[in-house]
């Protein structure tokens, strides 16, 4: 057999990667990487996060006190003061308790894995182990929103009350919240653009809603309507618990409103074709007044009305009545046929194509919404509450719902459905 051909050699397959992947170095996550310990994890990356855009973050010689990112999807935030210790313990008993209101909760929050020492820059503290929400995203705008007119704890000193009365005081006085920082991608550059506490201080009145519609890349154009619902839906959901739960006192607490500029982009695009599409097909076109008949037996003009075929009008012709006249056939022509199809299946009342739209919009949103449920999700936009060092569980004869953070929500909400109704009339 030596004249026998050799056997191929296989190829190992090659795994392919995606470009999230190719472009940040992402790995889908694993459950073993989330259950060992962070020093004792292979590969695992850390690195000072750079998207932060409101609370501690400052170095004093190797000490940094800001968040750090890992690559294995989560982010450190680092236990600084005792208050901090507190966030700890209010994670733990959320995420152990079977209380209603905080079986809810843990829906509307980053999902919490456990607390760690780590060493960062030659110096070690203890973290909070957080999911990261800017996963999988290319482009993450991220806002900062703190709820509540009432930003100080019963804990607080009078020096506290003082400087907390004093920071953003005519935004929380105005709408019961503030804006203590953000970030944006701007579609039509790409570039990103930062707004920090100095410039959040400053807010109050209109500015406020430009600001939002800023982070929302509206400034100079229109909303997207897709967007508004995909962050909406979130709102809602944390609406709803802050008017029912009675388990809690938050002050000082956020919600972090986060989506991906690059799926934004995407989807104008496709406005910006349909909205072309459709501006071709409520274009004018100048028609004959009348088109000359198929059919030498019909009385049709050629001319269309809003309620059908217009028939030529004949004069009367006095006729002497005759008996036993059969019944006159009707008049048949190949242009009354035609029209009464078209009639079946087009309204000259009502345009159904554009009511189609929106709902094929709606339900866009509302797929986007329901992915983010799956095991995989992509979200590409998401609020959550974040920030419970200043969080109090109530006892059980003090349980009561939480009007500070519950009309700072309201508020907030109130808004962005103002900017909903602006959009009304969008087709994507």
């Amino acid at each position: 057999m030596s004249d026998a051909a050799e056997r191929p050699k296989r190829t190992k397959v090659r795994r392919q990667r995606s470009i999230y992947q190719v472009h940040y170095n992402i790995e889908k996550r694993n459950d073993e990487l989330m259950t060992k310990p962070l020093a004792l994890q292979k590969g695992l990356e850390i690195q000072a996060y750079d998207l932060q855009v409101a609370g501690h973050r400052k170095t004093e010689d190797t000490k940094y006190s800001g968040l750090l990112q890992c690559s294995n999807g989560t982010i450190l935030k680092p236990i600084i003061k005792d208050s901090q210790r507190r966030e700890v313990d209010f994670y733990e008993r959320m995420w152990a308790s079977s209380d209603p209101d905080l079986v809810e909760l843990r829906k509307c929050t980053p999902k919490y894995f456990y607390c760690k020492k780590y060493t960062y820059n030659g110096y070690e503290q203890e973290y909070i182990i957080l999911e990261d929400l800017t996963r999988r995203m290319l482009e993450p705008c991220i806002m900062d929103v703190k709820i509540g007119k009432r930003t100080w704890d019963p804990l607080a000193t009078e020096e506290k009350i003082k400087n907390e009365q004093a920071k953003y005081a005519l935004c929380k006085q105005q709408y019961g919240f503030c804006i203590p920082g953000f970030q944006v991608f701007k579609l039509n550059s790409g570039k990103l653009h930062k707004y920090n506490k100095e410039y959040g201080k400053k807010l109050h009145g209109q500015g406020v809603r430009d600001a939002i519609k800023n982070y929302l890349n509206a400034i100079g154009g229109e909303l997207c309507r897709a967007l508004l619902l995909q962050i909406l839906s979130q709102l809602w959901r944390v609406q709803r618990w802050a008017r029912a739960q009675t388990a809690l006192r938050l002050y000082s607490a956020s919600v972090l409103l986060v989506y991906d500029a690059a799926r934004l982009r995407d989807c104008c695009a496709d406005h910006d074709l349909l909205m072309t599409r459709k501006t071709c097909r409520s274009t004018p076109i100048t028609r004959r007044q009348s088109i000359p008949s198929l059919h030498s037996g019909t009385s049709f003009s050629g001319q269309l009305s809003k309620t059908g075929p217009v028939y030529k009008k004949l004069s009367s012709v006095p006729l002497s009545p005759l008996q036993n006249e059969p019944p006159h056939p009707p008049l048949n022509s190949p242009w009354s046929e035609a029209l009464e199809k078209l009639n079946h299946n087009h309204s000259f009342e009502h345009n159904y194509e554009d009511k189609l739209s929106k709902i094929k919009m709606n339900y866009r949103a509302l797929l986007d919404q329901l992915s983010s449920d799956s095991p995989n999700p992509d979200p590409w936009g998401t609020v959550k509450i974040i920030d419970f060092a200043h969080a109090f569980f109530n006892e059980e004869e003090e349980r009561c719902v939480d009007d500070n953070f519950k009309d700072g929500i309201d508020s907030f909400v109130a808004i962005f459905e103002d900017f909903l109704s602006e959009t009304d009339d969008q087709i994507i």
